[in-house]
Formats: structure tokens, sequence, C-alpha cells
């Protein structure tokens, strides 16, 4: 049996959400022994500018490059492909695919294809219990 590829996670935007994901792939894996896990690579920097302060306040330095850093790092070290726990930080992904070669795996695209796929054009995604209003896949 083939080894799995690393996988490296841009983490510590928080960095509770980089625990949860870890936490989840080691769960995720139906595992006789330790070998049987995904290896990861974790970069886990509490320290990259607010996603909000840039975004929505107009704030702040943009965290893109250091996101892209990150990438790069986790690259180097042997990961085959990237994943990141941070939805808002999803917005700077084009900066960190620019900045290696290997996938993103993003979380926004794929949970979008996936709701696609179950769902269908038009399929519900859920309702609002206040208001009850419906939100639709596109």
């Amino acid at each position: 049996m083939s080894s799995p590829s690393t996988i490296g996670i841009l983490g510590g935007m928080g960095p509770e959400a980089t625990i949860l994901l870890q936490r989840k792939l080691v769960e995720a894996i139906p595992a006789d022994d330790d070998r049987d896990h995904i290896p990861l690579l974790i970069d886990m920097n509490p320290q990259v500018p607010s996603r909000i302060a840039n975004l929505i306040e107009g704030t702040g330095d943009s965290p893109a490059p250091v996101l892209a850093n990150m990438a790069r790092r986790l690259q180097h070290a042997g990961a085959k492909a990237l994943a990141m726990p941070c939805n808002t930080a999803h917005h700077f992904a084009g900066a960190i695919t620019q900045a290696v070669d290997i996938p993103l795996l993003n979380m926004v695209e794929l949970a979008a294809d996936h709701a696609d796929r179950v769902l269908g054009l038009g399929g519900r995604v859920g309702a609002c219990l206040a208001c009850g209003e419906t939100y639709q896949a596109l």
C-alpha cells in the first residue's frame, strides 16, 4: 500500500479551527495503525493579519503575503496539497495558489460544488428560522 500524500495546513486563523480540522481528519480515517493516517504539516500562525480588518473594516494589512509565504514554506517542507480551515482567508486563495505549484483544497469552492451535486439547480440549502426565508443553491 502506498503512503498517502502529505497535506499542508495553513492554520492559526483561529487556532481552534486548525485543531478541529486536525481532529476531524484523524477521526475520518479508518486507521488500524498510526501509519494509516494522513501525514500533515501544520503552519500554525496566529499572527496572520486580520482578514476582518482588511476586508470589512478597510484597515490593516492584507493577509495575502503572509498566507503566500506560509504556502511556500509548506510546499518546501513536502506538502503535496494545501488546506486552510479559515473561511474568510479563502478570499485570498488566489495569492496562495499563485505562490505554489501544489493545489489548494479550497473549502468554499468544494462546499459549493458539493451542494450543487447533492441539491441540483434551485435546491434548498437552508432557511432562516426567524423569517422563514429560504436560501437556494445557485
